[in-house]
């Protein structure tokens, strides 16, 4: 199930940088010309994307026991999940409702992997 849980990150990882790159990026710059708002926004996306492409290869690596993670650094993929599940949940929830709707299969889909990084952990 990690190994599972993990490509799944990765390919969420991916899907975070193409969709801020095509959908995002350019709605944006027809808002705005203002370079350090559109390189803001850019630096988030790739800052959010490349955070959870290394959680999925460690959560890979850690699952075909490729690598180790001792003691409580074995939490580190999981907690670092639900941080951003929690921050986007409680920003969607209770700030952005209107962002919540859309992003409802998102939150299911990261549900789905946290519990599989759950189950996964020994």
């Amino acid at each position: 199930m990690g190994i599972v849980a993990g490509v799944i990150i990765i390919l969420i990882s991916i899907a975070h940088n193409v969709y801020g790159e095509k959908k995002q990026m350019p709605e944006l710059k027809k808002i705005t010309n203002d370079s350090i708002m559109i390189g803001s926004l850019r630096i988030m996306i790739f800052q959010g994307g490349i955070l959870l492409f290394a959680v999925g290869i460690i959560q890979v690596l850690v699952s075909a026991e490729i690598i180790k993670l001792p003691g409580i650094s074995a939490y580190f993929p999981i907690g670092i999940v639900l941080i951003n599940f929690i921050t986007s949940l409680i920003i969607a929830g209770f700030i952005h409702r209107e962002v919540f709707k859309v992003t409802i299969p998102q939150f299911v889909v990261f549900l789905i992997i946290i519990v599989m990084q759950f189950l996964s952990l020994d």
